[in-house]
């Protein structure tokens, strides 16, 4: 094994705690996990252009027509933001603040700490940057802008059938928008954004073995190692007791809270149509099979997957995978990280359903004629959603290493 006694040549991966050499490496993925834990060298100006530019463009995306439609000579337009101050206007107060954080605030936000980070970086007075590097982490996990857009698009589809849509210049720039965050968000996770700390204490560790077997414990944010004594990482000042969330017995309260709430979530009306006087209430799967019977088989496919099978299938893999991180599961360890990894991802692509509601309940006003209304299920789907992914963060990757490490 190789050692290091240098800080700022160290990085403990947070999925597999292995130790990692990084110093004159372009590209910094675990050896052992292929977790990305650090950057290639990128150009600072180029993803300064990039937010400059999403952030123009979220101007017209919210102040803009985002869409409208035409039915019997009576038509609607709403703006972006509608989507979450009709929620509020029924008294959703809080699923719209979640809309409006998801898809507009907090896409904001993480620009602008962003290009803040890009300007401050390697300055002399850091103490800022490093707190905003520690919050673009954090929001990053939060942002479901993209999400939104291929919510809007399946309410556009459902309504095809019964309207005329006219798209508005505000869709064109949301959705330009988003391409140039998704691009910003992959750059960001790439950029070196660490200076160099002239209080990097020297620090000795075995290469290629457990952070755990060395009583080190790795920076959740910026990946240093760490003391085990330590109260805040030396390098972000990220306080190191945050480590102590990844507990099974927390994720297995959040997969029960969230098993519970898809109780009422999948019976409860999740929106109520009201046609010519008539009120329709339907379910999450009643949703489903409309757009099938309407000959919307791909985006009723799209639809189940998300608001059914997914929550479901991650609620089971983690409990399953919690269950066997406490049992040898050392034969194959990457295989759980592997599963583990592609049910976090997907988890946030639920909320699908929640901002095909938001759209509809916004756009579609017509009194009588045609509206549509948020239903009791569209909170208790919400929290669903947000429960389990909470429950991935406290899932601890670890675990699946422990017994392989100290053999």
């Amino acid at each position: 094994m190789r050692e290091a006694s240098n800080a700022e040549d160290v990085r403990v991966c947070p999925d597999c705690d292995q130790i990692n050499w990084v110093s004159g490496r372009t590209s910094i993925r675990c050896k052992r996990c292929g977790h990305l834990l650090g950057g290639h060298p990128l150009s600072a100006q180029h993803t300064l252009a990039l937010i400059i530019a999403a952030l123009i463009l979220l101007i017209p995306a919210t102040e803009m027509t985002f869409v409208g439609y035409r039915v019997s000579g009576q038509g609607q337009q709403i703006t972006l933001l509608d989507s979450s101050l009709t929620l509020s206007a029924f008294h959703e107060q809080w699923l719209a603040i979640v809309v409006l954080l998801s898809v507009v605030i907090l896409p904001a936000l993480f620009l602008l700490a962003s290009g803040v980070i890009l300007i401050w970086h390697n300055r002399t007075h850091y103490k800022m940057g490093r707190w905003l590097v520690r919050a673009v982490k954090y929001i990053r996990v939060w942002m479901m802008a993209d999400v939104f857009l291929i919510g809007a698009l399946i309410s556009f589809i459902k309504l095809a059938g019964y309207a005329t849509i006219d798209f508005g210049f505000g869709v064109i720039a949301f959705a330009g928008f988003v391409t140039l965050l998704m691009m910003v968000v992959d750059r960001m996770k790439r950029h070196p954004l660490w200076p160099a700390d002239e209080r990097a204490v020297n620090y000795r560790a075995i290469v290629g073995e457990s952070a755990r077997q060395h009583q080190v414990v790795g920076c959740p944010v910026c990946y240093a190692a760490n003391p085990a004594h330590q109260t805040t990482c030396w390098r972000c000042n990220e306080p190191l007791w945050t480590v102590q969330f990844r507990r099974t017995s927390l994720t297995f309260a959040l997969l029960l809270a969230a098993a519970l709430m898809l109780i009422p979530a999948q019976v409860l009306p999740i929106m109520e149509t009201v046609a010519l006087g008539s009120t329709q209430p339907q379910t999450i799967v009643g949703g489903v099979l409309s757009l099938w019977q309407s000959g919307d088989i791909p985006i009723a496919i799209i639809v189940f997957v998300a608001s059914l099978v997914i929550p479901i299938a991650k609620i089971l893999i983690l409990a399953t995978l919690a269950i066997l991180a406490r049992q040898d599961t050392s034969k194959r360890p990457k295989s759980a990280l592997w599963l583990y990894r592609i049910t976090d991802w997907i988890g946030r692509w639920s909320m699908i359903d929640i901002f095909v509601v938001a759209v509809l309940v916004a756009l579609v006003r017509n009194g009588a004629l045609m509206s549509v209304y948020p239903g009791h299920a569209a909170i208790a789907f919400a929290s669903t959603v947000i429960l389990t992914m909470l429950a991935a963060m406290s899932f601890d990757t670890r675990q699946f290493w422990v017994r392989k490490s100290t053999e």
